[in-house]
């Protein structure tokens, strides 16, 4: 893939592991990740969610950025929800032109099976009273699903894309502090994660060195310091943060 690096140079520091995020503990599925404003802490948010991907519980944690230790808390501390506003909106912080855009459209999905059951089945013929018929074998052969699917784009870049399930804006990205004008994005093309990239609101990009896996990447208020969780297995996830600069 071709990268066309910033205007601005973006380096990421040495990536630390902060904190082990095992979510057969915590429970639920990783949500949220946000700074404290004097990048001391980490704020991490684990949901359940029902079939059609609706949060039905919420779950909070605290991590210190100088420890291992992962604090369950009552409630979303303030300063997390006033970060993950920002964060995670649609626009950059005082720049309402930059902003991701938000496309959904349909796809049919067909699939082909074969009757598992039957005269058909075992190479006969279509006798009702074998469990399969003709038209039992036609309907197994076309089976179609619709799927909504929803696409986040910024300058031609995909974002995310979500599947027959609701967008979670900030799962994927991250908006700097208003000062820097970047945005700071991992590819939803597979659960696992993927690398980090930054766009600039010209669409230029330059992809970070160290995240590979990547879920939630947040920028600290003062933009010094940049943090994500790094997928390593189905359940265990690693809390990574870094020093970043931007010249």
């Amino acid at each position: 893939m071709l990268f066309v690096l910033l205007a601005l140079q973006v380096t990421l520091a040495s990536p630390q592991p902060i904190a082990e995020l095992d979510t057969g503990k915590l429970k639920g599925e990783l949500a949220r990740l946000a700074w404290s404003p004097d990048a001391s802490d980490l704020y991490v948010q684990t949901v359940d969610r029902d079939r059609t991907g609706n949060v039905v519980a919420v779950r909070h944690y605290v991590v210190s950025a100088s420890g291992r230790a992962v604090k369950g808390v009552d409630r979303e501390p303030e300063w997390a929800t006033k970060f993950w506003a920002w964060k995670s909106a649609q626009a950059a912080p005082g720049q309402p032109a930059f902003r991701i855009d938000v496309k959904q459209r349909e796809e049919t999905v067909r699939s082909t099976s074969s009757p598992t059951g039957g005269a058909l089945a075992r190479g006969g013929g279509a006798d009702p009273t074998q469990g399969t018929t003709v038209e039992d074998a036609a309907n197994a052969a076309y089976n179609t699903q619709r799927l909504l699917v929803s696409d986040l784009k910024m300058k031609n870049e995909l974002i995310g894309t979500w599947v027959n399930e609701p967008v979670v804006p900030g799962l994927t990205f991250a908006w700097s502090p208003e000062s820097l004008h970047l945005l700071a994005f991992a590819r939803r093309d597979k659960k696992d994660g993927g690398a980090i990239a930054v766009l600039d609101a010209s669409g230029q990009k330059q992809e970070l060195a160290g995240p590979k896996n990547a879920i939630l990447p947040a920028w600290s208020d003062d933009g010094k310091h940049f943090a994500w969780i790094e997928r390593k297995d189905k359940k265990k996830f690693e809390l990574m943060a870094a020093d970043i600069s931007v010249q």
